[in-house]
């Protein structure tokens, strides 16, 4: 786990266009345990979340969570592994890097974080 901090945070926020997505989600990590999640926000290269524990970084990772498509939802998953893990309460939040998921997840996530942007 990494000490970072809301100022550090707050940096990251500003290389990469991210927009609030709150939503329940599916955390599998690299031993294929499952957790509980709630997403934060993402952005076509990563998202933030929290969860019960803490996660390591660097760890490999794959997440399933719905993403606004014309009015529905839509279920996706994205895998990428842990870039951060910072206490947040009782829980911990945690900052994802998209490193592949499948073109029509893909395309959700590019589509609904520049719908959001056009209206920001």
């Amino acid at each position: 786990m990494t000490d970072k901090t809301t100022e550090d945070l707050a940096e990251d926020k500003r290389h990469v266009d991210r927009k609030e997505l709150l939503t329940q989600a599916i955390f599998v990590s690299a031993h294929l345990r499952l957790k509980s999640a709630v997403t934060i926000d993402i952005s076509n290269r990563g998202m933030s979340l929290t969860v019960p524990e803490p996660i390591a970084v660097g760890e490999s990772c794959a997440l399933s969570f719905d993403v606004p498509d014309h009015g529905s939802k839509q279920r996706t998953l994205v895998r990428g592994h842990i870039a951060w893990c910072v206490p947040d309460g009782e829980h911990f939040r945690v900052g994802i890097k998209h490193l592949e998921s499948d073109p029509i997840s893909q395309h959700l996530i590019e589509a609904a974080v520049d719908h959001y942007l056009k209206k920001a």
